[in-house]
């Protein structure tokens, strides 16, 4: 990752700026590693909801997990001035946490306490520790940030374990983890029935399961069963984040973008450092055409986040529509630096070396992404595009019947006919795609289609996409 940082200029961190290192499991039972994992995350959105501060979302906190570098190099490569880290010993329901707050810059430590406590007073050490940093770097509190670092989800400490180890599961995207995580956070549920937190757990393993094909369940069942735990969560406390957010998919795979921007505005303003809220509403906005508030929201994201793949990748998205492909090649490197064996990030800075005149460059890197996902119909459609962006027509032709004809991959399959020079064939794939959520793409920005805007097909496309997605 050195070399990432190295290229990546920094500037003077904000004085007001924090990363949570994961607390270190010090218990016996190797098992509790949720529990101190659950501790960190909590801190950090507490922490996050003050809108003074800027807090390093989870992903990235969780990278420096077992680390040893420095605490100095760690604020350097985050941009943060303090650290906040500590320890966590479960036996049983007694639980001993330790912290302290460091200010990175010069090694000095602001705050540290030890806490000794029964389980059943978990939330109240969160709110203290949270509210201990708050006091020692100075941060004003409104009636929003108060409100933020008293928030508990449920009184059952029971209820929150299970929800705890729910999220450590889910958060390991696998198959057998999806399925675990889904009955933790079931017999949360059956704990507490009003705890919004279990059920905001429940639409998002509804919702990563479908994406990453680790259940069975068909479109319609993953969206119904996904919109009834958004639905529920949110009903159960309109003032968490989390819940807007997952509720901002429900409206968005319903076609209602106003909807979900405003619900992913309302996220924002309970939890400003919503990282993945804020990559969202970037998506929104780049759909909407507006790019520049697109390229703001996608980089106020990667500063929260930059080591969450899906996060960089959106910068990089948001750089190459607003016509600044160094920026996008830049940052698409850096999420290669992060996991070089996504394919979707090879293709996407082959497109925007495709789109700089880097032919050569552009069909390597897209051919890797092919050769990495081979069964992929978008990336063979990709590798069409810079194919014939680069006069290799022949080629182009070869690999587009490859990419097969499913709606959802119409926009990709799309771009690479305009570069073929046949619009009538762009607009016919423009027309069958599938403009719902998950599957997008933004016809009023991507530099690919720019050939199109002058022919008033064009103009009705974008008329009959709004319309669509209720925007007029």
């Amino acid at each position: 990752m050195g070399a990432v940082w190295a290229i990546w200029p920094r500037g003077t961190a904000p004085e007001r700026s924090i990363v949570v290192l994961p607390f270190l499991n010090l218990s016996p039972d190797e098992d509790n590693e949720y529990f101190s994992d659950g501790l960190t995350e909590e801190i950090i959105t507490r922490l996050a909801a003050v809108p003074e501060l800027k807090v390093i979302s989870r992903t990235s906190a969780m990278h420096y997990k077992g680390s040893q570098k420095p605490l100095r190099q760690i604020a350097d490569e985050l941009d943060v001035a303090h650290v906040l880290e500590g320890s966590a010993r479960r036996s049983d329901d007694h639980v001993r946490i330790t912290a302290q707050l460091i200010d990175a810059r010069t090694d000095q430590h602001l705050w540290a306490q030890s806490y000794d406590y029964e389980l059943r007073d978990i939330f109240r050490v969160q709110e203290e520790i949270a509210r201990e940093v708050v006091r020692t770097l100075e941060v004003e509190l409104g009636e929003r940030g108060q409100r933020a670092l008293v928030r508990q989800g449920t009184r059952d400490p029971e209820a929150y374990d299970l929800y705890r180890r729910g999220r450590f599961l889910w958060s390991m995207r696998t198959k057998e983890g999806h399925e675990q995580a889904m009955e933790y956070f079931q017999r949360a549920i059956g704990r507490d029935s009003t705890y919004a937190d279990a059920y905001s757990g429940l639409a998002d393993v509804y919702l990563t399961s479908y994406q990453l094909r680790t259940s069975d369940r068909s479109e319609a069942e993953a969206y119904s069963r996904f919109k009834w735990a958004a639905e529920r969560a949110l009903a159960l406390d309109d003032q968490s984040a989390d819940a807007h957010a997952s509720f901002t998919v429900s409206l968005w795979w319903q076609r209602n973008w106003p909807g979900a921007e405003r619900e992913l505005r309302r996220a924002i303003e309970l939890n400003p450092g919503h990282a993945q809220a804020r990559a969202w509403y970037a998506l929104l906005l780049a759909g909407m055409g507006r790019v520049e508030e697109a390229l703001r929201e996608s980089r106020r994201a990667y500063e929260l986040d930059p080591f969450a793949i899906i996060i960089s990748m959106t910068y990089g998205w948001a750089c190459y529509l607003a016509r600044d492909y160094d920026c996008a090649i830049a940052q698409y490197r850096r999420t290669l630096e992060i996991n070089n064996a996504w394919a979707p990030a090879h293709a996407a800075v082959g497109r925007a070396y495709a789109q700089k005149g880097l032919h050569e460059e552009a069909i390597r890197a897209v051919r890797k992404a092919v050769e990495l996902s081979p069964n992929s119909p978008d990336l063979l459609a990709d590798l069409a595009f810079v194919q014939a962006l680069a006069g290799e027509f022949e080629d182009a032709r070869e690999s587009l019947p490859r990419a097969g004809e499913q709606p959802w991959v119409g926009f990709n399959i799309a771009r690479a006919y305009v570069a073929l020079g046949e619009p009538d064939s762009a607009f016919a794939w423009l027309e069958r795609s599938s403009w719902q959520w998950p599957n997008r793409g933004p016809a009023r920005a991507d530099p690919a289609l720019d050939p199109l805007r002058s022919d008033p097909r064009f103009a009705q496309l974008v008329a009959w996409v709004d319309r669509e997605m209720g925007i007029r």
